[in-house]
This record gives C-alpha cells, structure tokens and sequence, in this order.
C-alpha cells in the first residue's frame, strides 16, 4: 500500500470556554434573578408609614398568646354599641351588653383563659371606655387554665360631640364614630388620665396607623 492511499488522520481538538469566563456569566445570571425577585417584592410588599405610627401604639400582629382574641372580640362589639348609642342617645351598660350576650363581656363563647375577665363601664360627655382586667388570675392558675394577663380598654369616641380625649384619629372619611382599644401588658385599675402617660399602648391593625391623621391634642 503506498504512502498515498494513506490518508493521515488528525485529531482537532477545540479549547472549551475559559472556566473564569463561565463562572462570570452564571453569577451575572444570579444577580439578575435577585435584582428581578427584589423589585417584585417592593412592589408588593406592604408599606409601613413610619411617621404616622406612633411610640404609644402597637400593631394587632404582635399581639401575643390569647390577647388577639380579645383584640377581635373588642372590635366586634363597636358596632352594637354604637348603634344603641344612636338609638337610645346615651351607651350601653355593661349589664345590656350581658343580657345581649356580647363577647367579650359575657365569656361563655371565649377561651377558658378569658372568662375570668371583669368589666366596667367608664365615660366622659363625648366618649365611653370600657375596661376589662382578669383579677381571678390566681384562683384560675390552681384550677389549671392559662389567663392572659393584660388589662384592656375599648373606648369609642363621639366624633360630632366636641372636645375628645387624647389622643384619637380623625378620619378621611369623617365618620362620626372612631374606636379604640388599648393593652396594658400587666393587670391594673382603671384610672383618669391619659392612657398613653399610665403605660397603656394604642392596637392598631397593619394600616390603621396610615389611614388616619392622629391628633395629639388633648380633650376631655
């Protein structure tokens, strides 16, 4: 066989990209999937106006063991005694709100660690506080419950009345009625005064900081 039947065969090898110019580009990739995921989570994310929430208020999220129930309890009662106000022009008793058997004021419908729970009524010319505090808590602990240990103050306030207690929000929308409730984080009594100066914190839900203008004036 010559030499020119022989047809030589040469291996051609081709040099794969440079391991650094890789390893660049896949971070490069890394970096856009984050700077994308982070802009998507400002856009949804909720927005908190950190001027408007003040150092006596605290938000209903960091409410802790049974307090949220309470908390919603609270609320719901806003508008049955609003109404008796509207259509008998003085509020409700708390023994009304026990004969209508409304929560929280009557427990039966409560965790065993809220019925111990006492309430009283307490008001000025334009506002009504409701003050509920667990004073058996001793006597329930030996009977094996958990009780929670705040005091709580759900007060309403006449908007069209005049002067209001300090302080309040004043609605957008101008309604005539605006509610608050306020946690003290042990068990004490009632007294007259502002809330904010006896250590009492204002609940407020994640946007109520935000949809009102808080007046810091004082009132009655």
């Amino acid at each position: 066989m010559n030499n020119a039947d022989i047809q030589e065969c040469k291996e051609v090898i081709v040099a794969p990209l440079a391991a650094g110019r890789e390893v660049l580009g896949l971070a490069v990739v890394i970096c856009c999937i984050f700077l994308l995921a982070g802009l998507r989570y400002a856009q949804v994310a909720p927005t908190e106006d950190v001027a408007a929430k003040k150092s006596y208020q605290i938000q209903d999220i960091r409410l802790k063991n049974q307090a949220p129930v309470l908390y919603r309890s609270l609320l719901g009662a806003v508008d049955s005694i609003t109404w008796t106000y509207e259509a008998a022009g003085n509020w409700p008793e708390i023994s009304e709100l026990q004969t209508e058997s409304l929560p929280p004021f009557v427990g039966d419908f409560l965790p065993a660690g809220l019925r111990g729970f006492s309430w009283e009524m307490h008001q000025g010319e334009t506002w009504v506080d409701y003050y509920g505090s667990n004073k058996e808590i001793v006597q329930e602990e030996k009977q094996g419950t958990d009780p929670l240990e705040n005091s709580f103050i759900l007060r309403i306030i006449d908007l069209r009345a005049g002067q209001y207690p300090y302080p309040y929000i004043q609605d957008a929308q101008e309604d005539r009625f605006t509610a608050q409730i306020w946690i003290n984080p042990q068990i004490v009594d009632y007294s007259v005064g502002p809330l904010v100066e006896r250590g009492w914190k204002w609940v407020v839900s994640g946007s109520s900081a935000v949809n009102g203008k808080v007046t810091e004036s004082s009132g009655s």
